[in-house]
């Protein structure tokens, strides 16, 4: 008979991403911190098979460890919700006005083009005339 187990372990990550959220676990809205989650697999309970990790989300509230799309949206408060909102009519004014420079800069490459290729007909056309001895 074999024995095999698993042994987890999960650590905050130093300047690591953190959201405000919900958790499905306690309830309660709360600060989803980043972590470095490690699991051991051994045999045993002595000899280490092979580890893994990976980066998952804990709540603050009752450490429970979830990726963040498990978790649900917050409860936000009137100026949360205010801010929120201020935030995404800023986030649009500024692709409005990327949008509006992607096309200013879009038309001066096509005039620049079109001058090209004015300046290139105008060389061929010179050329020509002095081929044929026309001034």
């Amino acid at each position: 008979m074999i024995i095999f187990g698993r042994k987890s372990k999960a650590r905050i990550v130093e300047d690591g991403r953190f959201e405000k959220r919900r958790c499905p676990e306690c309830g309660k809205t709360a600060v989803f911190r980043e972590v470095l989650v490690k699991h051991d697999y051994h045999v045993f309970f002595v000899v280490s098979l092979f580890e893994t990790e990976s980066r998952k989300y804990g709540c603050d509230k009752c450490g429970s460890v979830m990726d963040l799309d498990d978790t649900l949206d917050p409860e936000l408060g009137e100026k949360e919700r205010s801010l929120q909102a201020a935030i995404a009519a800023k986030e649009a004014q500024v692709a409005a006005k990327q949008r509006q420079l992607e096309q200013k800069l879009a038309r001066e490459r096509e005039a620049a083009r079109e001058a090209d290729r004015a300046k290139g007909v105008e060389d061929e056309l010179a050329a020509m005339k002095k081929r044929l001895g026309i001034d």
